[in-house]
């Protein structure tokens, strides 16, 4: 029977961890509970530190008082004396370690039998273990205990030893530096158990972040990433992820109703230049005919070449490659072009044009593309306006400091449910399909407006013209520039 594969990269000395100990989460967990650790490690070792050190400090303090003591009783009264001290202080008991030595090197009295082996320093102070001596026939006292003594030189010869019992003071040292140890290591381990807790549900919700882009790549758009709402970097990630998947969702079905629509606007004239075409190369008429159904089939072929230069042109603006070349720029200015080029042709369709343009505005942008999206909103005006209509264009500053440039006519308006769809690329409105255009000039607006970060808003005109219509006013609304 075949190994599993866990078994076998264990015979292959490979270990298989699990897939969260892989996880940034679990690592940068991991690294916090070993920072967390070190610093606790090296907390706890100064409080050891300044502990030995106050603990050897008050130790060496009270021998040497203890042994300049012993000393003045030598000095002034002689040996006796200090023997006598010896004495009493070692049947009394207590925490100080005596040994009085004749010059012989013989014990004169002290409840220790014998001077430490271990070398003195330069000041005569000595570490060691020791054993207490029999003291009125009581037993020996327990085996190596920790102590710190003084070895001083007196006069002929003597030598005196003052030692204190730190055994208790070393215990509680040694159990400061296992705590340390102890503490340091339960820091890690806590560190791996929540790294593991928090990298492994971390690791599941992203999970089903990845589950969810590879559902939308296998081709299902309506797939969305959970969520639970905490507002952590997570949830915002599931938020932007599926906004990025309502756009993309939007877009696709834009694409497919643009085609539906390029197919439908273009069917008619391609359909019409194919006719005059055949019926010119068929019935062979005279050369004028020919020419004339040659001339027409360019101007049907000049019109595909518009629409297209048209989505090429709202492709580019919504890819921003025109961004770079913005300027400051006088809408009065732009207005005033625009006004002249169409003042002729509302003369000849009978529409009262007006213009009102206040001065002294600036806007940041690019002068063929404001110039377009003005030109777009009145040429649709004139389109839709019935004869005898009004059209106004006008510039203004609002009262939030935006500059305003609109266009209002008496037109038949557009329903206020119909308005977010004829900003779309080449929907039209079923009461404009007999009209000419192809449903591209409002979405050139609205891309134009996006570059500059202007706002465009549809509403009600002033009211149609015999009952026309509520008639329309769009508005473009740019942030005002200042120099």
């Amino acid at each position: 029977m075949s190994d599993t594969p866990a078994i076998a990269a264990a015979k292959g000395g490979r270990f298989l961890l699990p897939s969260f100990t892989r996880t940034t989460a679990f690592r940068l967990t991991l690294l916090s509970a070993a920072l967390f650790a070190f610093s606790s490690f090296v907390i706890l070792a100064l409080v050891y530190a300044a502990t030995l050190t106050a603990g050897v400090r008050r130790a060496d303090n009270a021998i040497a008082q203890e042994s300049v003591t012993i000393e003045a009783r030598f000095r002034a009264e002689g040996v006796a004396a200090a023997n006598r001290y010896i004495v009493q202080r070692s049947v009394a008991g207590g925490e100080f370690l005596y040994l009085l030595n004749q010059p012989s090197g013989r014990r004169l009295s002290g409840n220790i039998s014998n001077l430490p082996a271990t070398q003195p320093d330069a000041q005569g102070r000595v570490r060691f273990t020791y054993e207490r001596a029999p003291v009125g026939g009581q037993a020996a006292a327990e085996p190596s205990r920790a102590a710190r003594g003084l070895i001083s030189e007196l006069e002929g010869g003597y030598t005196l030893f003052v030692g204190l019992d730190v055994e208790d003071e070393a215990r509680f040292v040694t159990y400061i530096l296992n705590a340390v140890l102890i503490a340091s290591g339960l820091a890690v381990a806590m560190g791996i158990v929540s790294g593991a807790v928090v990298s492994r549900r971390f690791a599941r919700r992203l999970d089903d972040i990845n589950a969810a882009a590879r559902e939308v790549m296998a081709g299902r758009l309506q797939t969305r990433a959970p969520r639970n709402f905490s507002g952590d970097e997570l949830d915002d990630l599931a938020s932007n992820f599926n906004d990025m998947l309502d756009r993309v969702e939007r877009l696709m079905q834009r694409m497919r109703s643009a085609g539906d629509s390029i197919a439908h606007d273009l069917r008619l004239p391609l359909t019409r230049m194919r006719g005059r075409l055949e019926a010119a190369l068929v019935e062979a008429g005279d050369l004028a005919d020919r020419e004339a159904a040659l001339a027409q089939a360019i101007s049907d072929s000049d019109e595909l070449l518009k629409t297209f230069n048209a989505v090429l042109s709202l492709s580019r603006l919504q890819t921003g490659e025109r961004r770079r070349a913005f300027e400051a720029l006088d809408p009065a200015e732009i207005v005033a072009d625009v006004a002249e080029l169409y003042e002729p042709v509302c003369e000849e369709t009978g529409h009262d044009f007006a213009v009102d343009a206040a001065g002294d505005l600036s806007i940041l942008g690019d002068r063929e593309l404001v110039a377009q999206a003005v030109a777009n909103l009145v040429d649709n005006a004139i389109k839709y306006t019935p004869v005898g209509g009004a059209i106004m264009l006008r510039v203004r500053s609002t009262s939030t400091g935006e500059v305003e440039i609109s266009v209002t006519d008496t037109g038949p308006g557009i329903p206020e449910e119909e308005r977010p769809r004829v900003l779309e690329r080449f929907v039209r409105l079923e009461a404009s399909r007999n009209l000419p255009g192809v449903g591209l000039g409002l979405s050139l607006v609205h891309a134009i407006a996006e570059v500059h970060g202007a706002d465009l808003t549809l509403d009600d005109g002033p009211g149609g013209v015999d009952g026309s219509g509520p008639g329309l006013r769009i508005a473009l609304r740019f942030p005002q520039h200042h120099p």
